[in-house]
């Protein structure tokens, strides 16, 4: 899931834990729960700050690195101990990671022996944040499991932040959620994807079809006028229907019960998302 979701958007913020967190090792400590901006992912991590919903944040690998501590001038005796961290790839195979916890400095240095060149280990999460400032990331972020959560793991406060959280990630994703409506095709010979989203029937389908072969379409106004509508609302509709497991068809969110169809329109666009980003 880290891989994937770099950004995400804070849904609720619990400074003493939640005891329902899927995540057992969550519910006595500072855990948020959010969305990825990439995916629509849902997940749970540990802040490195403190974090206010609907704040965007960078997502972080949370991990346990391993060591083997000697017992003995000679090492003939050893131990293993757990290091909790977070840690994010640079990219030049090198990671950078940032105890979640407090650890004795000798175990981190025998960590980084062990690791050699490819591990960088920041002692504070400025550090951190300088280093996620440097890779174009925002400077806050969560440390988040590779399981993602379900929608019924989410609080009622994140529920109620669902809507304004999807707002804002397809509003910051205008050229990919464009070319939706320019590049979206038939599931079968009686239904086409763009018949998913709310209050586009067969007239409105053909209009949209039709306009889109002679000048592909550039702007949400562009398509407003032809669904009578605000695309971002009926986008953000399809993704909470999606979320919540409530869809015959998934166009964006992989899907968290078996034997939806998943089209996966995120990856077939992925290409409007980079071009986005210049």
């Amino acid at each position: 899931m880290s891989q994937v979701e770099r950004k995400a958007i804070i849904l609720d913020y619990m400074e003493a834990g939640y005891y329902l967190d899927p995540h057992r090792w969550h519910r006595e400590k500072p855990v948020a729960q959010a969305i990825g901006e990439s995916r629509f992912t849902l997940l749970d991590g540990i802040p490195l700050q403190p974090v206010e919903p609907l704040e965007e944040v960078a997502v972080t690998k949370e991990v346990l690195e391993t060591v083997e501590e000697p017992l003995d001038p000679v090492g003939r005796h050893t131990r293993k101990v757990s290091i909790p961290m977070a840690c994010i790839s640079t990219g030049d195979s090198k990671r950078v990671c940032l105890p979640t916890a407090k650890v004795e400095q000798r175990l981190l240095d025998l960590l980084k022996v062990m690791a050699g060149d490819e591990l960088e280990i920041v002692n504070s999460p400025a550090e951190f944040s300088r280093t996620l400032t440097n890779m174009g990331l925002p400077p806050k972020a969560i440390a988040a499991p590779r399981t993602p959560l379900t929608y019924e793991s989410l609080t009622e406060i994140a529920k109620r932040n669902l809507r304004e959280a999807v707002k804002f990630i397809i509003k910051a994703n205008e050229r990919v959620f464009i070319e939706f409506f320019n590049k979206a095709e038939p599931i079968n010979i009686r239904l086409h994807s763009i018949e998913l989203l709310r209050g586009v029937g067969k007239k409105t389908l053909m209009a949209i079809l039709d306009a889109r072969t002679k000048k592909p379409f550039e702007s949400f106004d562009e398509i407003r006028k032809l669904i009578k509508d605000d695309p971002v609302e009926v986008l953000t509709d399809k993704v909470l229907e999606e979320l919540e497991g409530r869809s015959k068809y998934n166009l964006f969110v992989m899907p968290s019960a078996s034997g939806v169809p998943f089209l996966d329109y995120l990856s077939v666009l992925e290409g409007a998302r980079k071009e986005g980003r210049k």
